[in-house]
């Protein structure tokens, strides 16, 4: 079947695989089908907090009809608000996702006495949050598996992860308003996108050499525009895709850390187990 524009996919019976009802928030997961590429403008109806569960296309959004503001880098995580004029550009491509649709009333206290510039706007398009990806993580495994109590932990999970949306929003404020220099918006979108590509990550050498500069100054830089350096950065998208991986129940903990480039599974317990605190098999068997 050719390529089709995703807001066909987002209408289509078959997107959404499974889904709970909880407050305010309806839960669900989703498999999209190969889309294409290109720019489209939509007001989402309610706002939509959505993780990628395998890799996304290339996407980023601003506000309609404002050509002055950039583009903000869709990340695996991303929220979009309702009720805003929206364009979007995506690269084409068939990805699945676990999406919660939030009524007014539930992401109001989140949004609350925040700005919607272009510094929210970023924040929300790519956040980068361990807590609330492991939040929307298992939600996604409730889906998938259900059981009797289900929407009683994602009403939990939901509850839980607001609050630290809330927080991780404030901060991401608070650091834009104290940020001075930093990487270009090219050259960040240059090295996340090397950063969030498949296979082994790269190395902080290649990353300076892409953007143009030396190995000291792309790491200030990277720090300046992200509030963490480029290892942490690297470290953390591996061990998120390591947790997609894990969760999907299809890959033994061996061939995840030859996918991710780890050196073998020793190699990769050590640094999950350094990042969440515990092995993957336990984080796994927690997820379940």
């Amino acid at each position: 079947m050719p390529p089709i524009s995703i807001r066909a996919a987002r209408e289509s019976r078959d997107l959404v695989r499974s889904a709970l009802a909880l407050d305010r928030v309806d839960a669900e997961l989703c498999s999209y089908p190969e889309v294409r590429e290109e720019t489209l403008r939509m007001t989402e109806p309610e706002a939509v907090l959505m993780l990628g569960l395998s890799r996304l296309p290339d996407a980023g959004g601003r506000v309609a009809d404002d050509p002055r503001r950039p583009l903000a880098r869709f990340g695996s995580l991303a929220l979009r608000p309702a009720g805003v004029p929206m364009e979007f550009r995506i690269a084409g491509g068939a990805f699945d996702t676990v999406r919660l649709r939030l009524r007014a009333s539930r992401i109001a206290p989140v949004l609350a006495g925040l700005a919607l510039d272009d510094a929210l706007l970023a924040a929300c398009f790519d956040i980068r949050s361990p807590a609330i990806e492991d939040a929307m993580l298992r939600i996604a495994g409730e889906l998938d598996h259900p059981r009797p109590d289900s929407a009683a932990l994602a009403e939990a999970l939901v509850t839980a992860l607001l609050i630290d949306l809330r927080r991780y929003l404030e901060e991401a404020v608070r650091h834009a308003m104290r940020r001075k220099g930093g990487l270009s918006a090219r050259a960040l979108r240059t090295a996340l996108a090397m950063i969030e590509g498949d296979g082994p990550a790269p190395e902080i050498d290649a990353l300076a050499n892409a953007c143009g500069l030396s190995r000291h100054h792309f790491i200030r830089c990277f720090r300046q525009s992200t509030g963490i350096g480029p290892g942490t950065a690297i470290r953390r998208h591996r061990i998120a895709r390591a947790k997609a991986m894990l969760l999907d129940g299809r890959h033994p903990v061996e061939e995840i850390a030859r996918t991710l480039g780890y050196s073998g599974a020793p190699a990769l317990c050590v640094a999950f187990r350094r990042e969440t605190g515990r092995s993957p098999s336990a984080w796994r068997a927690q997820m379940r």
